[in-house]
């Protein structure tokens, strides 16, 4: 049976390539044929689109020349759209969702993952910054878009060039660089009001100019940003209000860069970026106190939930020009310091009422249900907060040696690349009140009800004398590759591409963890891993003329394995009976991804383009986090495959010089093909076939995708304006997540909660108007046009026996309604 499976898995496949083939064959028919390429060529700066140059191949190529599936945006396009970060980067992006609920995790084209390494590879200029997740779900460090020359998204595995982690594609910030002829500068400024909440405003500049004309130059950014709150903060037990607005956020940026050209084919540019981000409060907030209808947005966490996140890159970035190659050398130092978490004290209050067992009475109401936080009296203000510390130390060196003619018949890049990435992770549950709610619950000392298999009182460890619950985790990547990619022009129009990297990687990792909620003595782990990997690259392109081009692009993915921290037998051992197991592993294996595109980048006249492709990835050995329902401490476990297909497409439609319509689009099917088990007879399996993969906002992305967008542009009173609208649709998910599967009387998967439900689809509108005076903008902006507030993510408290109609909820959702001006200076 297994056999006949998997066969037909590859016929499914199989049609599936046969039918990108034939929607290839009719795009080409559906082209306008050859033209001659001399007035192809005449008209190529003719019409109102415009081109940009990226460097997604590590070589300056226009975007619709390059074989790749890529949305490239500059400053000026993500200020005309309002883009301030990634969040608004992937609504204008097809096959790209992140998570809103705070991690930052990207997925491109349905790849993404609860645990493990990245699979999104994210790029400061040439410095990967991408973290793994040691536990809990990490936030990744995100650069806001102040000064960014522009942005890049890569579609599909970029496992030749970009090396491990990015599986489904790679996300790259290219900073604008100091110049040794020109000078420039760029200023924005913003305010703005959000309904029902308080103030946003920003401001910056950026500036360059050469010290020794031709020999010296410098560009320096400063730029600040603080969003205002909307959601209050009010006591759980008294419900009076601790703090409006509580969940504002404050950003700084700082960089400073210099060019030094000691002679004509020698460049030198070292660089410092620096972000500070600090947000007040969670995002989330609870139905049960909250009205959206009327811009009411109430949290009742029992403890705050602040999230500093602080980081900076050094760099030290030369380039050699030796006539017919160029040797190119970035060294970068990355270092990042944060604070996340959750709220420990609902945590502990759905894990404490679970598991004060037989022998001891928990007085009525409960702790914690559908009605809030019910503390007793003797304990009205018991609070355990969680934290979560991460930092990652990384040390990169990239050395590439590549071509120089951009007219040669063969263009090549080859290098080696090297790093070390330290990562430390520190989660502690603060309880020092722990006893206090015991004795007001059941009339027993804490030491009485947190004993191990032996009947042994477990204390609090003297290294966290306060924590009933704390893990430290030290962990380190070691990587060495070497890698090259070729593209040979047989003829103008037809040109081959193969590209391979060999990579090594080492983990290595130590993990001690301990305190009363384990029901176990302090324990500590430790175990290293060593993985080759090779990642090819096969591409084929057809240019059928100067501006139609068609490609078919075989590439490989990877990411590496790594290890668990331990899971005490004694807290999660009803979980580990139902997984039919006796522990959680000790490591797990890399995962890989196959991926089979075809696409095609169409322009008629300069005044309709669009850009389509069409694809087919396997994923197989898939890293993906197993959480234990009962105790909740959560392990990465390789989790049979999936296959994700789809399409993208973006277009630009220039109706007339002056009014332009862009389309970006896609469907995605992402699924499970097997079932999934961590022992063969376990029943139901963790993930069931034909399951939605889901990243760490566990919900299954949205199938289909269409953001649409209008811009006219108009002379009022002598002044260039212009006027946008954008909307954003995100469909209803297809298919249920391993979550999601089953029904309360038979659940289809070990991960299935009946409290679970499918998110709608939603739909996001802003607009902005602006005038042009000489150098200087001024834009107004309305953000939530319809003030929607329809759920994008929720989460629910620990499942402690009550059902879910009895668990307390909490969703997120767009920021309301808001309305303000925008400030822009370019010279």
């Amino acid at each position: 049976m297994r056999g006949c499976r998997k066969n037909h898995e590859l016929q499914k496949g199989h049609d599936w390539m046969l039918s990108v083939s034939a929607l290839c064959v009719a795009l080409a028919a559906l082209s306008p044929g050859p033209v001659r390429a001399d007035a192809a060529a005449a008209d190529e700066t003719t019409g109102p689109l415009t081109e940009i140059v990226v460097t997604a191949t590590r070589h300056e190529e226009s975007l619709s020349k390059v074989p790749i599936s890529v949305t490239a945006m500059t400053q000026e396009a993500l200020d005309i759209r309002g883009v301030k970060d990634f969040q608004d980067v992937a609504r204008f992006t097809p096959g790209v969702n992140i998570d809103n609920s705070g991690t930052n995790n990207i997925s491109i084209r349905g790849i993404a993952s609860t645990g493990g390494a990245g699979t999104t590879g994210i790029y400061l200029d040439d410095t990967p910054i991408q973290m793994r997740a040691l536990a809990f779900n990490p936030d990744e460090a995100l650069p806001k878009t102040f000064d960014i020359d522009r942005v890049e998204v890569l579609r599909g595995p970029q496992g030749t060039l970009f090396g491990s982690g990015s599986e489904g594609g790679t996300v790259r910030y290219i900073t604008t660089q100091p110049s040794l002829t020109k000078s420039s500068i760029y200023a924005r400024a913003e305010t703005s009001y959000t309904q029902g909440g308080e103030p946003s405003y920003e401001a910056g500049v950026a500036g360059g100019m050469p010290i020794i004309d031709g020999t010296l130059g410098v560009r320096a950014s400063v730029w600040y940003r603080r969003d205002g709150g909307y959601i209050d903060r009010i006591d759980p037990v008294t419900l009076a209000t601790d703090e409006k607005n509580a969940n504002y956020d404050q950003t700084m940026l700082l960089r400073l860069a210099a060019v030094w050209a000691p002679t004509e084919h020698l460049t030198v540019t070292p660089s410092i970026y620096y972000q500070d981000r600090y947000r007040n409060d969670v995002e989330s907030y609870w139905p049960l106190y909250s009205n959206p209808s009327k811009d009411r947005y109430v949290n009742a966490d029992p403890t705050q939930r602040s999230d500093p996140d602080r980081f900076y890159l050094t760099a030290l970035k030369v380039e050699a020009d030796l006539g017919a190659t160029k040797l190119i050398s970035n060294t970068s130092y990355y270092h990042r310091q944060e604070e996340t978490g959750y709220d420990g004290t609902l945590y502990n209050l759905g894990f404490y009422q679970t598991f004060f067992g037989p022998g001891f009475t928990v007085l009525d109401p409960l702790l914690l249900d559908n009605n809030g936080v019910h503390l007793p009296a003797g304990a009205t203000n018991y609070r355990s907060p969680a934290s979560v510390q991460n930092y990652q130390q990384n040390i990169t060196e990239e050395i590439r040696l590549q071509s120089n003619d951009p007219a040669a018949r063969l263009i090549w890049t080859t290098g080696v690349f090297f790093s070390v990435n330290r990562q430390r992770y520190l989660e502690q549950i603060h309880d020092p009140l722990l006893n206090e709610l015991t004795l007001a619950t059941t009339g027993s000392n804490y030491t009485d009800i947190f004993t191990d298999v032996n009947g042994n009182p477990v204390p609090y460890d003297p290294t966290y004398p306060q924590d009933s619950y704390f893990l430290l985790t030290n962990a380190k990547d070691q990587q060495a590759a070497v890698f090259g990619e070729g593209t040979y022009s047989f003829t103008d129009q037809y040109k081959l591409t193969v590209g391979a990297r060999f990579s090594q990687s080492k983990y290595s990792f130590t993990s001690l963890t301990g305190g009363p909620q384990l029901f176990n003595a302090t324990t500590s782990v430790g175990a290293n891993k060593t993985e080759n990997s090779f990642t090819p690259k096969v591409s084929f392109s057809y240019q059928m003329d100067p501006r139609n081009l068609y490609y078919f692009t075989y590439a490989k993915g990877f990411r590496p394995g790594g290890g668990n921290n331990p899971v005490p037998y004694a807290a999660c051992a009803s979980d580990f009976q139902s997984f039919g197991i006796s522990g959680a592993p000790l490591t797990f294996n890399s995962d890989t991804v196959n991926s089979f595109e075809v696409g095609a980048k169409n322009n008629i006249d300069n005044r309709f383009k669009i850009s389509s492709s069409i694809y087919y990835i396997r994923w197989n050995n898939i890293q993906q986090t197993v959480i234990p329902p009962v105790c909740q401490i959560s392990f990465i476990s390789n989790l049979g495959q999936a296959v994700a297909k789809g399409l993208d497409i973006q277009a630009e439609i220039a109706i007339t010089d002056a009014f332009t319509v862009e389309l970006a689009a896609g469907y995605t099917d992402a699924r499970y093909t097997q079932d999934s088990r961590l022992v063969p007879s376990e029943e139901p399996p963790v993930v069931r076939s034909g399951d939605a993969i889901t990243g760490q906002s566990a919900q299954p992305g949205a199938p289909y995708t269409a953001t649409i967008g209008l811009e006219y542009k108009f002379s009022l009173l002598d002044h260039a304006s212009f006027i946008r609208v954008d909307d954003e649709y995100e469909g209803r998910a297809k298919w249920p997540s391993p979550g999601q599967d089953g029904t309360p009387a038979v659940p289809n998967t070990q991960q299935y909660d009946s409290a679970n439900y499918v998110l709608s689809s939603t739909n996001f509108a802003s607009a902005r108007a602006g005038m042009n005076f000489g150098e200087f903008q001024v834009a107004a902006f309305v953000d939530n046009l319809a003030d929607t507030h329809t759920v994008t993510n929720y989460n629910w408290t620990i499942d402690y026996g009550g059902g879910p109609s009895s668990r307390l909820q909490r969703q997120f959702t767009y920021r309301p309604r808001t309305i303000g001006l925008t400030f822009t200076y370019r010279h």
